[in-house]
């Protein structure tokens, strides 16, 4: 039987989503937990997307078969008992044979956290990046997130070294929102590249701090790689990966 599950997870003690030899992954860990419930055989899992190391996750989606028909919601409890302390599973559906969590997915939305200020609760320190400076002119930053939008070679918002051929991505949402001091940014869109959400944060900061006028963004998504002038690369444990879309939601069983 085939099924798909959206997961949550802490990824403070993971090096990222996928397997890698002796590292501890959330792939891995979801991997042991669903083969401990399939009498040891292996059970293999295809997710929506590859968190980094110290990435968090509300919705990350990931697919997987078993070798006998269970109730999705008794799978629940069940996985849920097996798994790491800092991985939950939120939901399991039944699935048809040929949905793949990775392929089918149309869109994918990641949120950053950021807390300016010069004080912050010790329970927030792991799931945001504290800005101590008061500095910052987020208005500036709001307005310059429109040019983010559409379809844009983001060729220098990637990690060195790891920039696809075709580094062309389309954004459908991009917002900043201030309530307070917790600062969110919020990208939807059909694919992102290695570092890509969080070197769009260190792009914005620099236009919070009156370095570049808003429309200084544009200029930037272009084939001509200008990794080194758009800004730092923020840290991870202000990321997560909010949501992912489907055609047709996969949750109507739930």
């Amino acid at each position: 039987m085939h099924y798909a599950a959206e997961v949550s997870y802490d990824g403070s003690d993971f090096c990222g989503w996928q397997k890698q030899p002796g590292l501890p992954t959330v792939q891995e860990s979801i991997e042991a937990a669903l083969t401990k419930l399939n009498s040891q055989e292996h059970v293999s899992i295809v997710g929506a997307g590859r968190t980094d190391a110290g990435v968090h996750a509300k919705g990350q989606v990931c697919s997987f078969a078993m070798k006998r028909n269970r109730d999705p919601r008794r799978l629940l409890l069940a996985l849920n008992a097996n798994l790491h302390e800092n991985i939950s599973a939120i939901r399991i559906v039944r699935v048809t044979s040929d949905f793949n969590a990775l392929l089918n997915a149309n869109a994918r939305e990641y949120k950053y956290f950021i807390w300016n200020s010069n004080t912050i609760y010790p329970h927030i320190k792991p799931v945001t990046c504290w800005l101590k400076s008061l500095d910052y002119n987020w208005e500036m930053a709001s307005e310059a997130c429109k040019y983010f939008e559409g379809e844009h070679n983001f060729k220098s918002f990637c990690k060195i070294h790891r920039c696809p051929d075709k580094p062309i991505r389309t954004l459908y949402k991009v917002r900043l929102d201030k309530r307070g001091k917790l600062i969110t940014l919020s990208v939807k869109g059909d694919g992102f590249l290695t570092n890509m959400v969080r070197i769009m944060m260190g792009c914005l900061e620099k236009v919070a701090k009156g370095e570049h006028r808003p429309e200084w963004v544009k200029g930037l998504l272009t084939s001509e790689y200008k990794r080194s002038t758009v800004g730092r690369t923020f840290s991870p444990e202000g990321l997560f990966l909010w949501k992912v879309n489907y055609d047709e939601s996969i949750w109507n069983s739930y």
